[in-house]
């Protein structure tokens, strides 16, 4: 980095300056960068219009504000080269187009796309090539006490952004006939699509404008990074001593140069004849004759006393001025004062808006608590908090209805040899009847021996739920056995289907295995 050929003057600045300094470099450069923006943006900005414009104006417009960290590698690799008195054309900004892409452009477009601060680090990415740690690290250090002043140059730039786009449309609506005029307006502040006509206008405007207020904005980011690194890294200081090492050295090139030049008079001088030297004191003397003394006869302290005292008496050296200050006495009596009659009228105004600041935020937050307390009493249920889910499971039934989608579930309404009784039915051909009581019988096992407890209006996928999902049976056979017997039922008692005889025999074989021997020992312990 080549500190000496930089363009602007060294030294540290306050950021309003550091600021009022980026627009006079953007001024002073402003055919190359806008020629560098219209070369390298404004293509993008067609292919983007083309495609978006006529069907999805909206996105297109979205779009082309979205992409905005990519266009602003353009105007801050122009600045960081003509800064430094570089050379620069369209040519070059053409060249590094495919280095732009590796400077952290997808972090820019993603996690850090709504940054305030993006023209200020942006440099970081672009021209120091950090990224991670790295970058963080470096960006704290630029930051550190500096009261974060790129983001009000991105408040000022944004709003400046609005301000004259809307200023235009409003021109642009002022110039036109009072019906067109009321119907640009109307199609703004509707829900009615623009014409194409429109969007291609306002975009180019939008466009116009973002070109100038975004160059402006990149390069007020980039001075604020040159001025933090002058103050850090102490560049004014170092031209110093540059300055001071290249005066030392000419130093010594003109003692070098004199010492030569001194020793080449005294060769020839020593060398000449000795008329001419004679001839050159008899000229030397000639003008002495003519020039005054050089030594004066000394003065004596008492006359050098004597004229200081005449020259300071005149009126020109002779000047008095009286001054009057305060000065403290004594204690000041503080019980005789007033506080509140020495405050300001100022001050008690600003006492007052702080006052009433604070009640409202006062009455704001208490309303704020009211409408959460509301909303929670309003939704408890929906939002299904854990104390009303503690609610929800102290109100479950804890007994099992008689009947159950048509089923009796008394024990006593059961048969003593439950399987014989459904081969029975079913040979009978009441198919409904044989699995209704294998049915029954299995629910009224599993409602004595096991917590299975159901409301009312429970269905057999109730059922079904709480057996696979809730109940620990003795094995997992006995879980499948309930499943096959459910499907079994709601197919004989809902479709009106018969199952193979194969198949109830089945069942009635598996429910004897599973739940006849624990009857049987269940009867003798009630004997």
């Amino acid at each position: 980095m080549n500190l000496e050929a930089m363009t602007l003057e060294v030294r540290p600045r306050n950021p309003w300056e550091s600021m009022d300094l980026a627009v006079r470099l953007a001024v002073s450069h402003w055919r190359l960068l806008l020629a560098s923006w219209m070369i390298c943006v404004f293509p993008l900005f067609l292919i983007i219009n083309i495609i978006l414009l006529n069907e999805h104006p909206y996105w297109a417009f979205f779009l082309v504000w979205f992409l905005k960290p990519l266009y602003d590698r353009v105007p801050l690799f122009v600045l960081s080269r003509v800064i430094f008195s570089e050379k620069t054309s369209v040519k070059d900004v053409l060249n590094a187009i495919p280095s732009f892409f590796k400077t952290g452009l997808f972090a820019s477009l993603t996690l850090y796309r709504l940054d305030p601060g993006r023209a200020f680090s942006l440099p970081v990415r672009q021209l120091e090539h950090l990224q991670g740690k790295a970058r963080r690290n470096r960006m704290n250090a630029l930051r550190r006490g500096y009261n974060n002043r790129e983001i009000w140059l991105f408040i000022l730039c944004a709003h400046l952004e609005t301000l004259v786009s809307w200023g235009l449309i409003g021109m642009i609506l002022m110039m036109l006939p009072v019906d067109m005029a009321i119907q640009g307006v109307e199609a703004i502040f509707t829900d009615d699509e623009p014409e194409f006509l429109s969007n291609a206008v306002s975009m180019l405007m939008y466009f116009s404008v973002m070109m100038i207020v975004e160059t402006l904005y990149i390069s007020g980011g980039f001075v604020l990074y040159l001025n933090r690194r002058i103050i850090l890294e102490g560049w004014d200081i170092e031209l110093v001593f540059r300055k001071l090492a290249q005066r030392k050295h000419a130093h010594k090139l003109q003692t070098i140069i004199t010492v030569l030049f001194c020793t080449t008079f005294f060769l020839f001088a020593s060398s000449m004849p000795q008329k001419a030297q004679a001839a050159a004191q008899n000229a030397s003397s000639a003008y002495e004759k003519i020039l005054p003394p050089v030594a004066v006869p000394a003065v004596s302290p008492e006359l050098s006393t004597e004229t200081i005292k005449q020259v300071m008496a005149h009126p020109a050296f002779n000047r008095f001025k009286q001054v009057e200050t305060l000065e403290y006495t004594g204690e000041i009596d503080e019980n005789k004062k007033d506080l509140d009659e020495t405050r300001s009228w100022l001050s008690k105004t600003f006492e007052t808006i702080g006052k009433t600041l604070a009640f409202v935020f006062e009455v704001a937050l208490w309303l704020l608590a009211l409408t959460i307390v509301f909303l929670l009493v309003k939704y408890w249920d929906r939002l299904q908090l854990g104390l009303g889910s503690l609610f929800k499971a102290k109100k479950k039934t804890t007994e099992m209805p008689d009947m159950l989608f048509g089923l009796d579930l008394r024990e006593e309404s059961l048969p003593e040899d439950v399987t014989e009784q459904a081969l029975a039915f079913y040979k009978q051909r009441d198919y409904r009847a044989a699995l209704a009581l294998l049915y029954r019988a299995t629910l009224a096992h599993l409602v004595k021996n096991y917590e299975f407890n159901l409301p009312k209006g429970a269905t057999e996928g109730d059922c079904l739920e709480w057996v696979t999902e809730k109940l620990s049976l003795s094995s997992e056979a006995e879980i499948i056995y309930f499943i096959d017997l459910t499907r079994a039922w709601q197919l004989t008692a809902y479709a009106h289907q018969m199952i193979p005889e194969a198949q109830m025999e089945e069942l009635c074989l598996q429910w004897s295995v599973h739940y006849k021997k624990q009857a049987n020992n269940s009867g003798a312990r009630h004997e």
